[in-house]
Order: structure tokens, then C-alpha cells, then sequence
């Protein structure tokens, strides 16, 4: 009798409990609003009692009512127990599973009785496996809500059979998919959020009005184009070459500069050697002619370096007969360079006036 009038009273703070809530999310439980003067410890031994005596629909009602109240997580076993009692097992799985996660609840002796209660539940039920691309989604389960902020990943218990588990975020498309849940058995169950297409500007309005025929304007002559300034004397093709020229030019004159310099050389060292054999040997010039054995070697020197004398002299010739060849060709480039400069350009131009049109030509060619 005391237990009916609790319930009673709590109606005016609970809603119905023809359907408990589902508890796979987690959601800690919410104390009754308004202040009621109600022994939680007298509603437990209220459970226990009916419990004991095999009236599981009382026990059931007191565990849920002390649980709701805050009674912690003793309740909330003893009312999933109650629930596979009166084999509802959906809601004995949710129950007993969320209270064996806090490792204080109830001794060894009553989480062992909890922990073959949630087996037995298991067995009667199927479970689902879910993976979400991303977080904070509403999902159901045959259009029972599951959670309205799930995780990425998590799991709940539901009735054998067939069921459509659908998944809503803002911003994305609803993944959706339909599964066969057996006994006993989980599965596992991937949805992927994809964003929702853009919509696409909506198209320019296009006047019904009739087009209206433009007069026809004269437009006055174009103005020629702005002509490009002239080439300088060292662009292009043409200022490569005046390049190449200046530089085998000024190679063509240090080459023959360094041979020249290198044959006077050898010229001087063969005549002072020859000076020294001559007042040796009594200013004779014929001494080379036939030398001596004694004065052979100094002959043979003597005689080579007046050889590379003339050997320098001859690479000098050449160094600057080529660097005078080349000097010559690049100054007529820039001579031609310079004619080419003085000569005005032929320019031709589109003219357009009214409704006549043509070409303008100007220069010499």
C-alpha cells in the first residue's frame, strides 16, 4: 500500500514508465523535481522483500523508483534483475550492463549474481556494434532514439530481428542502414556522414523585354598602335653575335700579345747563350755549323730556342691577323646597326570611320 502511494506521488515529477528508458547510453539518473520526504533505504528493503517473495512486478516498481531517486548503483542492478525476472531482457542488458561499470557497486557475492543476470540477458538478445565517421549525431533504432549526442564508436542491446539504424548530423546527409539481428549474436555496423551538396546559384534572370536596334555610331579612327621601342644594338640574334665578335676580338689580341712576348723571350735566351759560346771559343760564327762534341749540347739549345722564337712569332701573326678579321667583321655589324637605326619603320594601321574602313600604311620600304 505504502509503495503504491510513492508512486503515485512521483507521478506528479516522472513521466510514464510504460516504456523505461533505454540505458545503453549512459545518461546518469535524474532526482524526481519537487522535495519528497522519502526513505530511499525503506524502498530498497520494500524491493528486497517483494524480491525475495517472488513478487517481481513490486520489486521492479520500488528498485526503479529508488534508483530514479539516487539511490546509486545497487538499484540500478537490482532493477535490471527484476527486469530479466519479468524477461524483459532488452532493458535487463542496458540496466545490468551500465551498473557492473562502476567497480563499486555491490559485494563479490551480489556482482557475481549481476554478472550471470547480464549473460542470461545477453543470450535472449542481440547487440550492435556501431562505428560513426563522426561525433555528436542523434541515432535510432526503428525509430526509438539511442542516444542524441553518440560517440564515434559504442554499442547497445536490441530484440532479435530486423531493424533500420539510422543516423542525423547537421550539415550531412542521414546514413542509414537495415540489419538482421540474431540471438545471442552481435554484429557490427559502420555509418559514414556525407556532406550535403551545395546548392547551386540560382540562375540569372533573363529580360522578357524585345531588343531595341542600336544605332549605327561612327567611331573615329583608331589611333595607330604604340609601336615597340627599337631593338639596342646588343639584343637578339644580332647583339650575340656583336657580343661573340668583341670577345674573340679581345681573346685574339691577348693571345697574340702572350706569343709575342714568348718568342722575344726565346730570341733573347738564344742570343745570350750564343754570345757566352762565342767568347769561348774565339768569336768564331761558324762554330755551330760543325760543332765540336764539347759544344753540341750548347748548340742544340741554342738552335731550339731560336725555333721557338719563330714558332711564338708565327702564332702572334696569326693571334692578330684573326683578332683584326673578327674586330673588322664586328665594327661593320654596328655600322649596319646604325643605318638600320636611322630608317624609319613602315607602320600599318586598321582606320575605321562611319561605315567605311581600311588600312593605313606609312614609311619607306
Amino acid at each position: 500500500m505504502a509503495l503504491s502511494l510513492l508512486a503515485a506521488s512521483l507521478l506528479v515529477a516522472e513521466p510514464s514508465r510504460a516504456d523505461p528508458p533505454r540505458l545503453g547510453e549512459g545518461e546518469p539518473p535524474a532526482k524526481a523535481e519537487g522535495k519528497l520526504d522519502v526513505d530511499v533505504e525503506a524502498l530498497l528493503r520494500v524491493g528486497d522483500v517483494a524480491r525475495t517473495q517472488g513478487r517481481w512486478e513490486q520489486a521492479e516498481e520500488a528498485y526503479y523508483l529508488a534508483y530514479k531517486l539516487g539511490a546509486g548503483g545497487r538499484a540500478r542492478c537490482e532493477w535490471g534483475m527484476a527486469l530479466l525476472a519479468l524477461r524483459r531482457h532488452v532493458d535487463a542488458a542496458m540496466a545490468i550492463d551500465r551498473c557492473l561499470k562502476d567497480p563499486g557497486v555491490g559485494t563479490a557475492a551480489q556482482r557475481r549474481r549481476y554478472t550471470d543476470g547480464l549473460e542470461r540477458a545477453r543470450r535472449e538478445v542481440g547487440q550492435i556494434d556501431f562505428a560513426l565517421s563522426h561525433p555528436g549525431a542523434l541515432m535510432t533504432i526503428g525509430g526509438e532514439v539511442r542516444s542524441r549526442d553518440a560517440s564515434t564508436s559504442g554499442y547497445t542491446y536490441i530484440e532479435p530481428g530486423t531493424h533500420t539504424i539510422k543516423a542525423t548530423l547537421p550539415g550531412f546527409l542521414d546514413a542509414e542502414q537495415t540489419v538482421q539481428v540474431e540471438k545471442g549474436k552481435a554484429i557490427k555496423v559502420a555509418l559514414r556522414f556525407v556532406e550535403e551538396p551545395k546548392e547551386a546559384p540560382a540562375p540569372a534572370r533573363v529580360s522578357t523585354r524585345p531588343a531595341t536596334p542600336e544605332k549605327a555610331v561612327a567611331k573615329p579612327p583608331l589611333a595607330p598602335p604604340a609601336q615597340p621601342a627599337p631593338p639596342g644594338p646588343f639584343d637578339g640574334m644580332a647583339g650575340a653575335q656583336r657580343l661573340c665578335g668583341i670577345g674573340v676580338t679581345a681573346l685574339g689580341l691577348t693571345g697574340g700579345l702572350v706569343a709575342s712576348v714568348l718568342a722575344a723571350q726565346y730570341a733573347e735566351e738564344a742570343e745570350r747563350r750564343a754570345a757566352r759560346l762565342l767568347r769561348n771559343n774565339g768569336n768564331s760564327r761558324s762554330i755551330c755549323a760543325s760543332p765540336s762534341p764539347e759544344n753540341a749540347l750548347a748548340c742544340a739549345e741554342i738552335n731550339d730556342l731560336y725555333d721557338a722564337h719563330e714558332v711564338g712569332r708565327d702564332v702572334a701573326t696569326g693571334f692578330f691577323i684573326g683578332a683584326g678579321v673578327v674586330a673588322a667583321a664586328t665594327i661593320g655589324s654596328f655600322i649596319f646597326y646604325g643605318i638600320e637605326r636611322r630608317r624609319p619603320p613602315v607602320r600599318v594601321a586598321p582606320t575605321i570611320a562611319g561605315n567605311q574602313a581600311g588600312v593605313s600604311i606609312d614609311g619607306v620600304w
